[in-house]
């Protein structure tokens, strides 16, 4: 009878065991220790970046005019006359309305300097923005703005149009990828992993500086340009930059 207890007792024990055991191992492998560093858990930051050279497509002019004139009401008249000759002069060669801007401060720059005899001498100046979509264009008006006597120089701007800028925009941010994509491969394998998802993509761009103009060029009104040189826009450079985030396994 004390034996059969005993063995009773014994059994009891070895279930007991069994089952706590089945138990920690349930748990264990739910939790896994051995595997805490998830390969979700890893990841891998690069940075990736292009730069791609296009030809400009907008040429911007800033042509400046100044009058001045100790009466102050004919100084004005000069302005505006002067005004109206430069715009209706670009509109023959082709340029549209919508692309000649007056600034709208330009028109009342008054200054009274000290003058000979001791007459009060009145500036105005007169500031206009044209803007150009092709090459040709762009040598006529030059020309022309260089022949209608200046202050200071007129050399074009060459820039991207809207369109243009998104376009080449697209390009440059899909090499950036692609250039993060090799980088991260690498780098992954350099590391003893496998490149898997993508986790974060983050995008900055920049532009590059514009071109140097052979462009020129009136310099004064009594010193005056009467000849340009050819526009030669070359091209101009975008770098885009984009930092990604890959999980490694």
């Amino acid at each position: 009878m004390e034996s059969r207890r005993k063995l009773n007792i014994s059994l009891d024990y070895r279930l007991i065991s069994i089952v706590l055991l089945a138990v920690i191992a349930a748990m264990l492998f739910a939790w896994r220790p051995w595997n805490a560093s998830k390969t979700s858990d890893r990841t891998i930051d690069v940075t990736g970046t292009a730069t791609v050279s296009a030809r400009p497509d907008e040429f911007i002019f800033y042509p400046a005019y100044e009058f001045k004139n100790v009466d102050k009401d004919a100084a004005l008249e000069q302005m505006t006359a002067k005004g109206n000759e430069v715009v209706a002069g670009l509109k023959n060669l082709g340029v549209e309305d919508k692309d000649i801007k007056t600034n709208s401060d330009a028109w009342a720059y008054p200054t009274a300097v000290r003058g000979e005899g001791g007459s009060n001498e009145t500036t105005y100046t007169l500031r206009l923005t044209v803007t150009v979509r092709n090459d040709e264009l762009a040598q006529k008006v030059q020309d022309y703005l260089v022949s209608t006597t200046p202050t200071g120089t007129i050399s074009p701007q060459a820039t991207f149009s809207e369109a243009k800028r998104k376009e080449i925009e697209t390009q440059a941010r899909e090499d950036a990828i692609k250039d993060a994509r090799r980088k991260a491969e690498q780098s992954a394998k350099d590391l003893g992993f496998k490149l898997a998802d993508v986790k974060t993509v983050n995008d900055a761009s920049g532009f590059g500086t514009y071109p140097i103009f052979n462009g020129l060029i009136a310099e004064t009104r009594d010193n005056i340009a009467s000849t340009s040189l050819s526009i030669r826009p070359g091209e101009n450079k975008l770098t885009y930059s984009v930092t990604v985030t890959y999980y490694i396994k």
